[in-house]
């Protein structure tokens, strides 16, 4: 038992002088409380519907403009534009990219909030492009 005091007693010692277990050292570490993960979720959650929302409208769009072929457009041979599909992923990416930053962060609930958008937001993005593809 005094064999483990003295080491648990040596490990505070290195603490106190290499500056680690200070109080201003930690405030940077210390994770945003609760309430404010929350409410940080529920605002990220609003926009990313309204996002995925928009982009799911203007590739609706998209796909019914495209729906009833017209005898003087020719589809068989058409590339995709590339700007199409960089408006169906951006918006996964930058989900992914924001569940990653809340973890690193330290937000639990903010991050959970954003991984499941993520998962929406991918499946949606590879039915749009399944979609765009079978345009051409």
């Amino acid at each position: 038992m005094a064999w483990w005091e003295t080491v648990r007693n040596g490990i505070r010692k290195c603490r106190r002088s290499s500056g680690r277990g200070s109080a201003s050292d930690d405030t940077g570490r210390r994770r945003p409380s609760r309430l404010t993960d929350a409410a940080v979720a529920l605002l990220l959650a609003a926009a990313d519907a309204l996002a995925l929302a928009g982009v799911a409208l203007w590739m609706f769009l998209v796909g019914m403009s495209h729906s009833e072929p017209s005898a003087d457009r020719a589809t068989s041979g058409q590339a995709v534009p590339l700007s199409q599909l960089v408006v169906v992923w951006i918006i996964p990416v930058a989900l992914g990219a924001s569940s990653y930053v809340h973890a690193r962060l330290r937000m639990p609930i903010t991050s959970a909030v954003q991984g499941l958008f993520f998962v929406l937001g991918a499946t949606l993005a590879l039915g749009q492009t399944k979609m765009l593809l079978s345009l051409t």
